[in-house]
C-alpha cells in the first residue's frame, strides 16, 4: 500500500531542472557532498589497474593497489596536468606521464621527483595528489569528492539489498556508458514512480502493479519500493532450485532503492541492476549501469556459472526496460524547460517516492517549501 491518502504537489519549481544557478547550488550542497556510483570492482580486477573518469567536473582517477581501492584527482600538482589521459589501462607505480613524477599509491604523496634538486627546498613528500573518498560494497564502488563524507555503509545497509552477495565483482555482468541531454533529476525521478509503466512499458512490464501488492518505504537518505517479481511457475522454479544450491531463498519480489542522491538499485531475487545518474551539466548527465547475477561461495561454482548465464538473459530484458525510459526522457526535459508551464505540477500517491526525494533535496539545499505544500504524511484535499 502506499503512504500517501490523496495526491500531492511538485515540490521543486521548473527551473530546478535547467538553471545553470540552481545547478550550481545543487553542486556545493548536494552532489559534491553525496556519494556516487562510479566503478564495478570488475573494471579493477588486478593490482596496479586503474580508470580515468569526470566526476561532477573533476577528474578522477581510481586504481587498484592490493586489495583495496584507491581515489585520486587526476591532477599533477606539479604542473597541474592529467596524470593519464587514457580511459584505463594498468601502471606498476603511479606515475605522471608528463614529467614523471612519482606518488605514494596509499596516500598519494610524492615519492621520487626527477631532477629533484633543481626543485630545492622542496622536501620529498611536500606535494601529493589530493585523495578522494572511496567506498566498496560488493562489486560496486562508490566515491565522495567531500573529504568530510560520512560513512555511506549505514545508508547501504538501510536499503536491505545484500550487495556483497548480489553484486560481487564475479557476478559482474556487464556495464555501459551512456550521456542523456536531461537534467539528473528528470532522469533519476522516473525510476522512483510506476505510474509511467503502462504507457511506456506496455511491451515489458505491461501493467503497473496493483497498489495492494505495493509498498513503499521512506528512509532517512533513501525510499524503497516493493513489489511481486516474476510470479510465472517455470521461472519460480528454476530459481528457487539454483538459488537454494547457492544458500538464498527465492521470496518473489522485486525491489527498488533510491540512495540519494544519484544512484538507484533495482532487484530481483536472481539478478540485480545499479542506475547512477551522474551529473555533468545543468541539462546532461553521464548515466553508469552494471548489472550483476548473485554468487555463492566454495563448491557452488556450476551454479554460479548457471545464475551467471541466467542472469545474461535477464539483462537483454532490463537493458530494453532502460532504453524504453530513455527515449522518453527528452520529451520530459524539453516539456519541463518550457518558458511557461499550465501549472505546478501534480504527483500522484503512486509516485510519492519522488516528493520523499524532493523534499529531502530542498532541506539539503536550505530551501524551505511553501506552506501550501504538505508534508508526504498529512497531503491536501482531494483533486476538484
Amino acid at each position: 500500500m502506499f503512504i500517501s491518502d490523496t495526491h500531492l504537489p511538485q515540490l521543486l519549481p521548473p527551473q530546478s531542472y535547467h538553471d545553470p544557478q540552481w545547478y550550481r547550488q545543487e553542486l556545493e550542497h548536494v552532489l559534491i557532498p553525496g556519494w556516487h556510483l562510479v566503478a564495478t570492482t570488475a573494471q579493477l580486477s588486478r593490482d596496479g589497474a586503474f580508470i580515468t573518469f569526470e566526476l561532477l567536473g573533476r577528474p578522477v582517477l581510481l586504481r587498484r593497489h592490493g586489495e583495496e581501492i584507491r581515489g585520486f584527482l587526476n591532477v599533477c600538482p606539479h604542473r597541474l596536468a592529467k596524470l593519464s589521459d587514457r580511459a584505463s589501462g594498468h601502471c606498476a607505480v603511479l606515475k605522471c606521464g608528463y614529467h614523471g613524477w612519482e606518488f605514494d599509491e596509499v596516500s598519494g604523496a610524492t615519492r621520487k621527483i626527477p631532477d629533484a634538486p633543481s626543485f630545492r627546498p622542496l622536501e620529498k613528500g611536500m606535494l601529493g595528489l589530493r585523495g578522494i573518498k572511496v567506498a566498496v560494497s560488493g562489486g560496486l564502488i562508490f566515491a565522495s569528492l567531500d573529504p568530510q563524507a560520512s560513512d555511506i555503509a549505514f545508508a547501504l545497509a538501510s536499503c536491505g539489498t545484500q550487495l556483497e552477495r548480489m553484486t560481487s565483482s564475479r557476478g559482474c555482468l556487464g556495464f555501459r556508458e551512456v550521456r542523456l541531454p536531461v537534467n539528473w533529476k528528470v532522469a533519476v525521478e522516473n525510476t522512483l514512480e510506476s505510474y509511467h509503466v503502462a504507457e511506456v512499458h506496455p511491451r515489458t512490464f505491461g501493467r503497473a502493479p496493483l497498489e495492494q501488492d505495493c509498498r513503499h518505504e521512506l528512509l532517512a537518505d533513501a525510499s524503497i519500493f516493493l513489489g511481486p517479481g516474476d510470479q510465472r511457475a517455470w521461472m519460480y522454479a528454476l530459481e528457487k532450485m539454483a538459488l537454494a544450491r547457492i544458500g538464498m531463498p527465492r521470496t518473489g519480489v522485486y525491489r527498488h532503492a533510491h540512495l540519494h542522491p544519484t544512484c538507484t538499485i533495482a532487484q530481483t531475487d536472481a539478478f540485480t541492476i545499479v542506475l547512477s545518474f551522474l551529473p555533468e551539466t545543468a541539462t546532461q548527465t553521464r548515466l553508469f549501469m552494471s548489472w550483476f547475477a548473485p554468487q555463492g561461495g566454495a563448491g557452488t561454482g556450476l551454479w554460479n556459472a548457471m545464475l551467471r548465464q541466467w542472469g545474461r538473459l535477464q539483462a537483454g530484458f532490463w537493458l530494453k526496460v532502460v532504453g524504453e525510459d530513455l527515449v522518453m526522457l527528452p520529451c520530459v526535459q524539453a516539456g519541463i524547460s518550457s518558458p511557461e508551464h499550465a501549472g505546478d505540477g501534480l504527483i500522484s500517491r503512486r509516485e510519492e517516492r519522488i516528493v520523499h526525494y524532493q523534499a529531502w533535496l530542498l532541506d539539503r539545499l536550505g530551501k524551505s517549501e511553501p506552506e501550501r505544500r504538505p508534508s508526504l504524511k498529512h497531503p491536501a484535499g482531494t483533486p476538484s
